[in-house]
């Protein structure tokens, strides 16, 4: 959970790789979050991945594929100030990351672009003890837009995905929240019509990778406390099931962090991905407030769409899924 502040090569079988496809972040952990921690156990997801791509004072020494990179989790929950009831705020987000890299030894970018949590009047559930901290971090984003995704393929950059559970009216266009909550999760690969991301609510024995279709929004509104943004640009999401709950119609993409990483000439090179103040809102970690999430499907619930990328895509993940 998280709040919200004002938050194949086969050749056997004759088929191939398409040569104009992005880079997947090979290798990237698929970290099972503890309550509410989605925001954490994604960034964590990430952060892993930096780590053994040429950043390993990242991970926490002695961490490791074994133990769950846990001792990195709790690092990272504690640098975003997360709570396993509450959630992690989205102005800590940057923050926290930001911290943890620097801390770390490194230097990053983190940046966030949709909609604008700071501008929502969400009623007071928590006492704001550290609003002050964050107030750098409570700037207007610019616009989310779906290729903004596509600088995954560098291997300095990744992505967390912010999604919310909503309602829709067809009859005005309007989205609603259907839960005082959303969901954070790892971008692993963005296609133009295929997201695969590492999902953090699922059972340790039981796979997060899913594969999602995106439909982009071209016109609309999300009504929120005090705030009624437009939701052209930001993207619906659906196929692999994404723990909503029973009350929203739609999962919708609201907006996205991206962490940048300096490269330091003194650390080992990069390797592709290829070859090795108002109140506070929360975001959720299953959607349903359980603590414990559903077991995740292991193939996709719904077909991707018939482009040649996302069915070699999928035929991939369904074929060689970790």
């Amino acid at each position: 959970m998280m709040w919200r502040q004002s938050l194949l090569v086969l050749g056997t079988l004759g088929l191939f790789l398409p040569s104009a496809i992005a880079d997947e972040k090979q290798g990237m952990p698929d970290l099972s979050q503890q309550e509410q921690t989605c925001l954490p156990t994604s960034t964590a997801n990430l952060i892993v991945w930096f780590g053994t791509h040429g950043y390993p004072k990242l991970i926490v020494p002695g961490d490791g594929k074994d133990d769950d990179y846990i001792h990195t989790v709790h690092a990272i929950i504690t640098a975003t100030d997360a709570s396993y009831q509450y959630g992690t705020r989205t102005d800590a987000i940057a923050y926290g990351i930001e911290t943890y890299v620097h801390n770390a030894g490194y230097d990053c970018d983190v940046e966030y672009r949709g909609l604008d949590w700071n501008q929502v009047k969400f009623p007071q559930i928590l006492k704001d003890e550290e609003g002050e901290k964050y107030k750098k971090y409570q700037t207007t984003p610019k616009p989310f837009t779906e290729d903004w995704l596509q600088e995954n393929d560098d291997p300095n950059k990744g992505f967390i995905l912010l999604l919310a559970y909503c309602r829709f009216s067809p009859g005005n266009k309007t989205f609603t929240e259907a839960i005082y909550a959303g969901h954070a999760v790892t971008l692993v690969n963005a296609e133009p019509n295929m997201i695969l991301i590492h999902d953090p609510a699922h059972y340790n024995d039981e796979p997060g990778r899913k594969i999602l279709t995106p439909s982009l929004l071209t016109d609309g509104s999300f009504q929120l406390p005090g705030y009624n943004a437009p939701v052209a640009g930001l993207m619906l999401l659906s196929g692999s099931l994404l723990e909503a709950p029973p009350e929203a119609t739609a999962v919708m993409l609201t907006g996205a962090m991206r962490v940048t990483m300096h490269p330091m000439a003194n650390e080992a090179s990069m390797a592709s991905p290829a070859s090795t103040s108002p109140g506070v809102a929360t975001v959720g970690s299953s959607g349903s407030g359980a603590s414990s999430p559903s077991p995740a499907p292991e193939t996709p619930a719904t077909s991707p769409s018939s482009s040649g990328t996302s069915w070699t895509m999928w035929l991939f993940d369904l074929l060689f899924k970790k």
